[in-house]
């Protein structure tokens, strides 16, 4: 409002005053909480950081899918090492990752249902390929390719599930902590059993 009426008494001008204060102090209000929630609605759909997210409590959708189609993966390849590996400690490896990715997946499938989250039924057709360069590997190759690639995987898990112990859905922050040690074992050995791995290739 323009203050341009100069003949205006002075108490006039003292409540016209008081008014636009007012007014403006709301205006500002409704500004900053339009600019939040324009703000929350960006982070929410974004696909940034998964630990920064997870610390501010949005996208708990996007942990489920991830989180299943990551066990999903670790399943899959928990049967394919057990299959192809020529090595009896990444056999013994693999069949723990399917069985510990086995549970840990079925307890997500009822946390998503309890959400009135679907899950996704097959894997994404990058994960598939990933799946198929392993399945073409043979013998020693392999079982270099398997336990690297399990180490690189977990590494990405572990971030995943870190960042959901920060989730303020307490459900998922508690699921979140009872995987990750898991998640953390299976990497230790997996390093174990790859720096055994290179160490035996190099004496040869």
């Amino acid at each position: 409002m323009k203050m341009h009426y100069f003949k205006i008494l002075p108490v006039s001008l003292i409540a016209l005053a008081t008014i636009c204060q007012a007014c403006n102090s709301g205006g500002t209000k409704d500004s900053a909480d339009s600019t939040t929630s324009k703000q929350t609605m960006v982070h929410d759909s974004t696909s940034g950081d998964t630990t920064d997210n997870m610390k501010n409590g949005t996208p708990v959708n996007r942990f489920l899918e991830e989180a299943a189609i990551g066990g999903m993966v670790e399943v899959e390849m928990g049967k394919i090492g057990q299959q192809k590996a020529s090595i009896k400690s990444i056999k013994e490896f693999a069949a723990m990752i399917e069985k510990d990715h086995t549970q840990a997946n079925s307890e997500l499938s009822a946390m998503a249902s309890r959400k009135g989250f679907k899950l996704p039924a097959e894997l994404p057709a990058a994960k598939m390929e990933h799946l198929n360069d392993l399945n073409k590997a043979t013998g020693k190759d392999f079982d270099s390719y398997y336990i690297n690639m399990m180490v690189e995987d977990h590494i990405s898990d572990i971030s995943l599930f870190e960042g959901a112990t920060k989730s303020p859905d307490t459900a998922v922050s508690a699921f979140a902590r009872k995987v990750l040690p898991v998640l953390q074992k299976h990497y230790k050995q997996a390093r174990e059993i790859s720096m055994q791995f290179d160490q035996n290739k190099n004496k040869k």
